[in-house]
């Protein structure tokens, strides 16, 4: 994982949820990598919505100020990418053209807007490539 990749929202919750599992063991190691290689890119839209879902009621599983030092480590390490007008227009190309869920599209068109290649998702469809960008499921197996 030398080049740079977009990190979704998912593979971060899994990274720090310790009760997910091999799921869990699987984003630490590709957040691990990442963190290693200086290869990790997110947008603000996975900073929100890891910082949401991490510490919902009823289900958080680190506390705020966990989550809160997570994302200020984030944003200060790794690429953020700020989607602006542009971006937010090319993801409801992406909506209309690929039929994207448009916070999908927003995902892919942030990474399109970057030149990320690679996306480590579980919300897409593994291997697929839309207009260069390429979706890994990085818990995917053979059997799968």
């Amino acid at each position: 994982m030398s080049d740079k990749v977009f990190i979704d929202t998912n593979i971060l919750l899994y990274a720090y949820d310790i009760d997910a599992g091999i799921k869990h063991n699987i984003a630490r190691e590709v957040i691990r990598r990442c963190w290693e290689e200086a290869s990790g890119v997110i947008s603000i839209q996975v900073l929100s919505e890891f910082f949401a879902r991490a510490t919902r009621e009823g289900g958080s599983f680190v506390s705020v100020d966990e989550a809160e030092s997570i994302v200020k480590n984030l944003s200060h390490s790794w690429t953020v990418i700020i989607p602006d007008v542009p971006v937010v227009l090319e993801a409801i190309r992406g909506r209309k053209v690929h039929q994207l869920s448009f916070w999908d599209a927003l995902i892919w068109a942030a990474a399109k807007q970057a030149k990320i290649n690679t996306v480590y998702t579980e919300d897409f469809q593994h291997g697929r490539v839309v207009e260069g960008v390429s979706f890994v499921n990085p818990f995917k197996t053979e059997t799968d």
